[in-house]
């Protein structure tokens, strides 16, 4: 294979991976978007597996971010087109002299925010991304390919190279489409700047309420953390299904800062008696049995699992549903679902919705601070963000 061979089929390599990475980041910056919208699925995402791989966490760190909250992955799309449109200038002999200089610089540049970042997952985050991995991968790859490129000799390559104005206008190019990218995959992208700031500002100089909650409410989060949220909810609200993907990744971001606190408020006749037509008539049945596995240390199981089958809870399968989290004891979760004691808990619950003048589902108390209805992750985000700073 001659000379100008492996060139073009090296170059090939770079141009096919280089796409590859841009997809991958795409993807990845659709992920990013999701969970900051609160429109992800609650962290059960095809990339979180077991402890050590969760994209949840990475996604949620503030280490997937840069200026104005846009997520590093759009930057590496725009870095991925370059490196391909770099590519494509190789094969055109016309431009062919100092493109392997430019492939070395540019793939140099993101091997070093790989290495860096593979520092940061380790040391600080302690969580592993798949996505990442692959982009790592590529980026190696990508490096190893341009640094074995053949060199440019004397009368093989025509003497005009990129200039810098190509070179910039390459970069300008791949930035606008990055960002475009990123806004189109962007679930929230047509909330304005001012209405959010609004919102926020609104929550934070409300009044703060003091709610009085019994001691043995569910509770997921560290007991001394400086947030309390805690929501007053619904099983078979579908409001409250899109908050809870929105609020419960904040704790892969603030794991020792927010503590979230869990009041059953269900919009059922059976158990509410504020509740004077049909609405959700299988609220209070589910709500019982996250209780009862509440007693044997499952309630965010239990939780999870209602809430991932919501469209299923009108059909009876709640007690199978529950009674199927591993390490749960079947029979007493059954027996703790009919006894008098949990109705008479479940309607403690109501009655201090009531006293508080809940008027729908979700309602949320940041540290008192009320908050009707769901809010996407990123404002949350800014929320504690402000609440822990004063």
């Amino acid at each position: 294979m001659n000379q100008e061979q492996k060139y073009t089929k090296r170059l090939a390599f770079i141009s096919g991976l280089s796409a590859l990475g841009a997809a991958v980041s795409i993807w990845q910056t659709r992920l990013f978007n999701m969970t900051r919208a609160g429109a992800g699925a609650d962290g059960h995402t095809f990339c979180n597996i077991g402890s050590a791989f969760d994209c949840t966490a990475i996604e949620m760190s503030k280490y997937a971010e840069i200026f104005g909250g846009f997520p590093l992955s759009g930057l590496a799309i725009a870095g991925y087109l370059v490196i391909l449109i770099l590519s494509l200038y190789g094969f055109s002999e016309a431009h062919r002299q100092n493109v392997r200089k430019m492939l070395l610089i540019f793939t140099g540049i993101a091997a070093l925010f790989s290495v860096a970042y593979l520092i940061i997952m380790v040391g600080s985050i302690g969580k592993f991304c798949l996505l990442c991995l692959g982009v790592d991968a590529i980026n190696f790859a990508i490096l190893a390919i341009a640094y074995f490129l053949p060199q440019s000799k004397e009368g093989y390559v025509p003497f005009q190279k990129l200039n810098l104005p190509q070179i910039a206008g390459i970069g300008t190019a791949s930035l606008i489409a990055a960002f475009m990218i990123t806004k189109a995959t962007n679930p929230i992208a047509d909330m304005k700047r001012v209405d959010i700031d609004d919102r926020i500002q609104f929550i934070l100089t409300t009044q703060e309420k003091q709610l009085n909650l019994p001691s043995d409410l569910p509770m997921i989060g560290k007991a001394d953390a400086k947030v309390t949220i805690v929501k007053f909810f619904d099983f078979q609200c579908p409001g409250c299904k899109n908050a809870a993907n929105s609020v419960h990744p904040l704790l892969k971001r603030y794991p020792n800062d927010v503590k979230f606190v869990f009041v059953d408020f269900p919009l059922d006749m059976a158990c509410n008696s504020l509740i004077k037509n049909r609405i959700h008539d299988s609220a209070c049945e589910a709500a019982s049995y996250a209780w009862c596995a509440h007693q044997q240390g499952k309630y965010e199981e239990a939780y999870g699992v209602l809430f991932q089958n919501q469209e299923s809870l009108g059909n009876g399968k709640i007690a199978e549903l529950v009674s199927s989290i591993p390490g749960i004891d079947a029979n007493k979760l059954k027996e703790c679902a009919t006894l008098p004691s949990t109705m008479e808990k479940l309607k403690e619950e109501i009655r201090i919705g009531e006293a508080i003048n809940i008027q729908s589902t979700p309602t949320f108390f940041l540290n008192g601070k009320k908050i009707e209805g769901g809010l996407p992750t990123s404002m949350w985000i800014e929320l504690i963000d402000r609440t822990l700073k004063k």
